[in-house]
């Protein structure tokens, strides 16, 4: 049964409630519309969300916002027991995330309730005031990633949480740039030389070219071509390529191979004399296009860089779509820092908690067992 209390913030009132998702194309609808009206990444563009919610085998909660009659708020989260070292079963809620490494290895980034834009902050706090007052619905509420500031903003209110995952986040502003060579004036002298050396090289072996995957057997051929790289350079590492994921790949083929009306990804394969040496995959929403992962051939000559010249071309065509900003989301990365030319930003997973004598405790236990390693050092 939903569950309703009003807020009154800045003169306005909000009904939050909250209940199961039972009808996912009455909400289709409800969030196409509040999409429309939103500032929200391609992370909660539909499209996305339908893929998430394909995937995963629960029921999730909907956290819903109006103002009179009209939705300005929006979220999907779901519950998860997790067992704590004393055998309490510690209630969670994640917002557009399952809990587990397998269901949300797609990794969502800039993760937030999809909000109307006017007044997004105090809709934010409202339905966050309002699932802090839903005290038997969780123990620990995850929220991200996201943008730190929207965090911050958060933990003015609800200082309760503990940071689970910060990384920074890197973007290129191609407002005003007319051509590949007025990027390129931003960056170092030292990428700018690699990036030109690269190419130099690569084409005196044969033409370099990009393509764009177009038709569903090119999306086929691109994307068994970045299946195979993937598998070859994460098998063996702590998580896994997410190509050996069924979840993970079933997720993304949902959304490459979505209708060309509502489609938001694109695969680019560069080659050398028709010979595939990188893919990259992109989210594209609006005026932005988002690096979400490239699977790149390797090079004899470690004085080619294969994936700097690849977004080198990705961002050249963006330019010339007049696209307004190409972000490589969140991750650590050499090239990421090189190819960026705005200030560096950050993400963060951060995991509220109800502050109960219980929880309280458990999480003084976890930073003091966090902070042991240190202090034996010492």
């Amino acid at each position: 049964m939903a569950c309703l209390i009003y807020f009154n913030r800045v003169n306005r009132i909000y009904t939050i409630t909250h209940y199961p998702l039972e009808d996912i194309a009455l909400h289709e609808a409800l969030w196409g519309e509040l999409y429309k009206q939103s500032d929200a990444s391609v992370f909660l563009n539909w499209s996305w969300i339908k893929a998430w919610l394909t995937s995963i085998d629960s029921v999730p909660v909907v956290l819903a916002a109006y103002e009179n009659t009209r939705c300005v708020g929006l979220a999907f989260l779901t519950q998860r027991n997790a067992r704590s070292s004393s055998r309490i079963n510690i209630k969670q809620l994640w917002l557009h995330r399952k809990g587990e490494q397998a269901s949300d290895q797609m990794w969502i980034e800039h993760n937030d309730f999809l909000l109307h834009q006017n007044n997004k902050e105090q809709i934010r706090l409202a339905m966050v005031e309002y699932l802090f007052a839903q005290k038997k619905l969780w123990h620990e509420l995850y929220f991200g990633l996201t943008n730190s500031k929207v965090i911050d903003s958060l933990k003015l209110n609800w200082p309760s949480c503990r940071e689970v995952i910060s990384s920074p986040d890197f973007e290129v502003d191609l407002r005003h740039k007319a051509n590949l060579d007025d990027y390129l004036a931003d960056l170092s002298k030292n990428t700018r030389s690699q990036i030109r050396r690269t190419k130099k090289l690569l084409t005196q072996s044969g033409e370099l070219e990009l393509t764009l995957a177009q038709t569903a057997a090119q999306k086929e051929t691109f994307l068994e071509g970045i299946s195979r790289l993937h598998k070859d350079k994460w098998r063996d590492t702590e998580f896994g390529s997410g190509f050996d994921n069924p979840i993970f790949e079933q997720f993304h083929r949902h959304l490459i191979f979505e209708d060309d009306v509502t489609n938001k990804t694109r695969l680019y394969c560069l080659t050398l004399d028709k010979k595939p040496i990188a893919y990259i995959y992109l989210l594209i929403d609006d005026d932005t296009w988002y690096f979400y992962l490239s699977a790149i051939n390797g090079h004899d000559d470690n004085r080619v860089k294969v994936g700097l010249i690849a977004h080198a071309y990705i961002i050249e065509q963006a330019i010339a779509e007049k696209v307004s900003k190409y972000s490589f989301l969140a991750g650590e990365a050499r090239y990421k820092r090189s190819l960026s030319n705005l200030p560096e930003t950050s993400q963060t997973l951060v995991c509220f908690y109800q502050p109960t004598v219980f929880m309280r405790l458990r999480e003084c236990a976890r930073r003091y067992k966090n902070a042991l390693p240190n202090i034996l050092r010492h």
